[in-house]
């Protein structure tokens, strides 16, 4: 037999971590808390490609340059840094939890793509829940059961089915209610390890988002704020205001709606 060895960030790490998402208040191992947890990791770390923008080669993603840019910068980062990070600290936490690959269906392709995705499962009172902090605008608010049976929190609508070949597709409703792919993801465990040469192949293609479009987004309690390029969205109440953000004034409105300096 194996043993999958998952590193754990220190004490010290993990209380700055929780102090980084305004987290106060006990650990408790239920799923109303992975909600709370989820929720307010993504309405503190934005989800952002700042550094594919300014250059970078490369992104590292091992658990001291996770917490280094999340944690002591006030950063953020794209799935394979924010599920990484996340991962990280749920085990800290003592959750039972381990990275998975996923492809990406939200965009509507009707064929497989290559594994570009990460997310977390977790294990709770015999169940498994699917947990994502680094998906931008389709991923869900609170942990996902890995069932068929549809799970509605906050008027938002997520289920998992089984697919071809062993694969699950984690679906929503849409604010039409009309079924909506997310994901395609395996529930085998991966070591943090793995993701490595994932990451390393989707930022190093010219052809990928991540390296064609400036990207940061921030969830908000009651919608959204999003720079894609020079196009700030801002969903507030159920009201989307659009505008152009002339390219002087990028660097300070990183700096003031995303933090990003």
């Amino acid at each position: 037999m194996y043993e999958f060895i998952r590193e754990t960030f220190t004490e010290e790490e993990k209380s700055n971590y929780l102090k980084r998402i305004d987290f106060s208040g006990t650990v408790e191992f239920t799923r109303e808390f992975l909600n709370a947890l989820i929720e307010l990791h993504q309405c503190k770390v934005p989800f952002e490609n700042i550094d594919l923008c300014r250059g970078a080669e490369t992104i590292p993603i091992d658990k001291e340059s996770l917490y280094n840019k999340i944690v002591s910068h006030h950063r953020g980062g794209f799935c394979f840094e924010l599920n990484g990070a996340f991962s990280y600290l749920l085990r800290s936490l003592g959750f039972d939890a381990y990275s998975c690959v996923c492809r990406v269906v939200a965009d509507g392709r009707d064929s497989l793509s290559a594994l570009a995705h990460r997310a977390s499962i977790v294990r709770l009172d015999g169940k498994m829940y699917l947990c994502d902090v680094g998906f931008g605008g389709p991923m869900s608010r609170f942990a996902v059961a890995i069932s068929k049976e549809r799970q509605t929190i906050n008027g938002k609508t997520y289920w998992v089915e089984e697919t071809d070949e062993g694969w699950l597709m984690e679906k929503r409703l849409d604010e039409c209610g009309n079924e909506k792919g997310v994901i395609i993801f395996s529930s085998l465990p991966f070591l943090d390890s793995d993701f490595i040469p994932l990451c390393n192949a989707l930022t190093a293609n010219p052809e990928s988002r991540f390296r064609k479009s400036r990207l940061a987004s921030l969830q908000m309690p009651d919608g959204f704020i999003d720079l894609t390029d020079n196009t700030l969205t801002v969903s507030h109440g159920g009201i989307i205001e659009k505008s152009h953000i002339d390219e002087k004034d990028i660097p300070a409105l990183l700096k003031e709606k995303f933090n990003i300096i």
